[in-house]
């Protein structure tokens, strides 16, 4: 990828201060150092307004003005949306890549012959070497619709009309276009500028204030953040709030991205480790993600958690040093999304039962200890007995952060039950059937039959947000009715923490300390994969 260059600034100076701040800017400009790759990352979100400051001071522009800040000055950005991003809402049934035809063709058939013709949209992009010629790597895929509405709730409706049909899908969010408005930058109370958009290098480090993180989540809150690295770009996003954009080095951002990830006390097999799954999780979706709202990946669970600055990330990137620029490939030479989560539980699951992906057996779901029990994890009674009485699991090790996550268990109350119930729009609940696990135990699908219908669920993150955030999809249930014989409340157990595919991160802690490298790490979870250096 290459930089914004110096397009966004005025070349008609008009005063000494000026040129001297420009020629400033365009000295400190590269924010990615040699042998590194620039991204653009999303580092924060505001609605209105926001305070920040330059503790080494910076230089601004915006409209066509420009300015500095001194170390001393406090600044804010107040925004006025003048117009609301505008979006479609396509659901989607395949995810193919764009040379798989024969995949492609296949489902194109069986869409038509249900009245349901594919639209196919081709989705990411070429990633070019530093030469601007040569193709590093190709994100494009083929996606395939069978319908696009105006809105949200439209499109929902008819991934549960194809849920109820037993086919799954999911809804893809086009960005038609940006929300519009004018972004007012102050100095120390003092009105300087307004245009639709703010670009600030900072001479070393720029301070945000209130950045909003876990939005959903129920560790939602607010904390100051600092960045040292790249220029920022400030403009109005896909969700009528002012974006702050990061332009910096790969590099720079990943240890921010290990340390948020995963324990910086780790040792340092699992950090290299989740260095290299995390740089390629971020190079394998570029032009993927983010790609119509100007930047490449956000800071968020969405993509990959990244708080900026700190002492332990410092720490961290050294020790993270002898990864650079290495990715996991497939043996076709294609880069591995090389994804991980928090705690398998014990064995992690396939990529395809997660999301509506083809099969990917490099991701098709592990045993997480190198001496796995005979156990068939699809099947009712073999699931309880493995979570009720697991066997040996790397990550079931309190040694190590995230291993409380290994197993746990909620009650649910009759008030709770009865939102469960609000949610599905088919009454009280009579039983819950059709329930499908992958090869972790996960459910991916589950069928709540009520007095006034049938809703099916499907896909193991609907099914955890439908039950009020659960820590994972792999759980089995205690129902208890009232005297009318419906469910009114339960009792659940489970295992592990987030979608499972991938990389077990507590594992990965856990093998650390036994004095595995990251390489051997990684073929354990990855299976079939190669690590290559792409630069």
């Amino acid at each position: 990828m290459r930089g914004e260059g110096m397009s966004l600034f005025s070349l008609n100076i008009r005063r000494c201060t000026a040129l001297i701040i420009l020629v400033a800017f365009v000295l400190t400009a590269m924010s990615a150092s040699a042998g590194d790759r620039e991204i653009k990352i999303k580092i924060a979100e505001y609605p209105a307004s926001f305070d920040f400051n330059c503790p080494q001071g910076a230089a601004w522009e915006i409209n066509g003005t420009m300015g500095k800040i001194t170390a001393a000055d406090q600044c804010q950005i107040v925004g006025a949306l003048s117009a609301r991003a505008v979006k479609r809402y396509h659901v989607m049934v395949v995810s193919a890549s764009l040379d798989d035809n024969e995949l492609i063709a296949a489902e194109q058939l069986k869409w038509q012959a249900m009245g349901m013709p594919l639209t196919i949209m081709v989705i990411g992009k070429e990633v070019y070497a530093d030469d601007s010629k040569t193709v590093l790597i190709d994100n494009r895929r083929a996606d395939a619709a069978v319908g696009v509405f105006p809105d949200k709730a439209s499109a929902q409706a008819l991934v549960d009309k194809l849920a109820a049909q037993g086919q799954s899908s999911w809804i893809y969010e086009e960005i038609v276009s940006l929300a519009k408005g004018s972004v007012t930058l102050k100095i120390n109370g003092q009105t300087m500028a307004s245009g639709p958009d703010m670009l600030l290098q900072p001479q070393q480090s720029v301070h945000l204030k209130k950045v909003e993180y876990g939005k959903g989540y129920s560790w939602h809150g607010y904390a100051d953040r600092n960045y040292t690295a790249g220029r920022l770009h400030v403009r109005w996003g896909a969700f009528d709030a002012m974006d702050c954009v990061l332009s910096a080095g790969l590099e720079y951002v990943l240890p921010g991205v290990v340390t948020s990830e995963i324990s910086a006390k780790a040792e340092i097999g699992a950090l290299q480790a989740q260095a290299v799954a995390a740089r390629g999780e971020i190079m394998s979706n570029l032009g993927v993600r983010h790609a119509q709202e100007g930047f490449d990946t956000c800071s968020e669970q969405h993509c990959q958690v990244f708080y900026g600055d700190s002492v332990y990330a410092t720490e961290v990137g050294r020790k993270i040093v002898p990864t650079q620029g290495y990715v996991l490939t497939e043996p076709t030479g294609k880069m591995l999304s090389a994804v991980y989560s928090a705690n398998c539980g014990g064995h992690s699951e396939a990529n395809h039962l997660v999301w509506t992906t083809k099969p990917n057996p490099i991701l098709g779901g592990v045993w997480d200890h190198q001496n796995p029990p005979a156990l068939d994890l699809s099947e009712e009674k073999q699931v309880t007995d493995f979570i009720k009485n697991p066997p040996k699991c790397n990550c079931n090790n309190p040694a190590v952060e995230g291993g409380n996550r290994f197993r746990w268990n909620k009650s649910m109350t009759t008030n709770e039950w009865k939102a469960v119930e609000n949610q599905l729009a088919v009454g009280r609940i009579k039983s819950v059937t059709d329930i499908a696990r992958g090869f972790s135990g996960r459910i991916y699908r589950i069928t709540f039959v009520g007095e006034r219908g049938n809703k099916t669920v499907m896909k193991e993150l609907n099914i955890r947000r439908l039950l009020g955030g659960f820590a994972s999809a792999c759980f089995v249930a205690d129902y208890k009715r009232d005297v009318a014989g419906f469910i009114a409340s339960a009792d659940f157990y489970g295992a592990g923490f987030g979608h499972g595919v991938g990389m077990c991160q507590t594992g990965a802690q856990s093998l650390a300390k036994q004095g595995w490298a990251f390489s051997r790490i990684l073929a354990h979870y990855f299976p079939g994969s190669i690590l290559k250096k792409m630069y």
